[in-house]
């Protein structure tokens, strides 16, 4: 595949990817709050988690944190951004995509509001969630899994896998607090999945090992650096050699921990892999899409 199709594919994956994950953290953390809980701190939190700047003069509240990071054009860690990257690089890949991704990402981009009440957010951010899923059926519904359907994938899979691992390094965590991993859960998607399975309540222990370590859950840690790796070996292992053995080391370390150390490795673990995960994409826009097309 040229690498401009390339880089455009593995984009319209990511953006897709960063929507839902955006509006998931969004919605738990500033839709659905507790009015009594301090949201400063979390507003620089999730700023920090989703990778948007934070200026010494900007408003952390929950109000201007949810405009920021939902709707602002301008932020390109928000919502509305990634929309507009995930449409415009579908169009530019349209010899590859199929007319049915490019009519769901160009009405979801022509549906975005630039405002929305605060009572709205609830409500807007599901909307954000159902078209992002819409987007991936569209694609493992009818794609060929090539090189279209691996970079499409290793998009979303590296951006997911950034995000739920700085969400695990930073303070809108707390370890040692069950409570505190219920949300987490929440805010990853994977509450629903986690509580099918463990009925009778959450335990620190028992909801860290679900979300770093759990082989089958599309939401866990262990999952989206094995599906990240798969596509890495198949699309540029040799490309990217050193980055993608210091990938698999990551991989290799977290599959080393067990329930019992999954709550006090959580933070390290987070840390360790979202720079693994920071630099193999750094590596890929570097010298992987930016490569010279091949002559003739």
């Amino acid at each position: 595949m040229l690498n401009r199709l390339a880089r455009s594919v593995h984009s319209v994956g990511g953006a897709v990817e960063r929507t839902d994950v955006v509006a998931r953290l969004l919605d738990v953390h500033l839709a659905r709050r507790d009015p009594a809980a301090e949201t400063g701190s979390i507003g620089r939190s999730l700023r920090g988690v989703v990778g948007a700047t934070v200026p010494e003069d900007v408003d952390l509240g929950p109000d201007a944190t949810l405009d920021a990071l939902a709707l602002d054009r301008h932020e390109p860690a928000s919502i509305a951004a990634a929309v507009a990257v995930a449409r415009d690089d579908a169009r530019r890949a349209r010899d590859v995509v199929s007319t049915e991704l490019w009519d769901c990402l160009n009405t979801t981009r022509s549906r975005l509001p630039r405002k929305i009440a605060g009572e709205r957010a609830h409500e807007f951010l599901g909307w954000v969630r159902e078209r992002s899923a819409l987007a991936v059926g569209v694609v493992d519904g009818d794609a060929s899994r090539d090189e279209v359907w691996e970079f499409f994938t290793l998009g979303r899979s590296l951006t997911r896998l950034t995000v739920t691992a700085r969400m695990l390094a930073s303070d809108l965590l707390d370890p040692a607090s069950a409570a505190s991993w219920t949300t987490a859960l929440r805010a990853c998607g994977a509450g629903e999945a986690f509580h099918r399975e463990h009925r009778r309540g959450t335990t620190s222990s028992e909801a860290a090992t679900f979300l770093l370590l759990d082989a089958h859950s599309p939401r866990s840690l262990l999952f989206l650096t094995r599906r990240s790796e798969e596509c890495l070996d198949d699309l540029v292992g040799v490309h990217l050699a050193a980055e993608v053995r210091a990938f698999g080391d990551a991989r290799a370390e977290l599959e080393t921990l067990t329930p019992d150390t999954a709550v006090d490795a959580a933070r390290s673990a987070g840390a360790r892999l979202a720079l693994a995960a920071e630099t193999v994409t750094a590596a890929l826009d570097a010298r992987v899409f930016a490569a010279p097309e091949p002559v003739g």
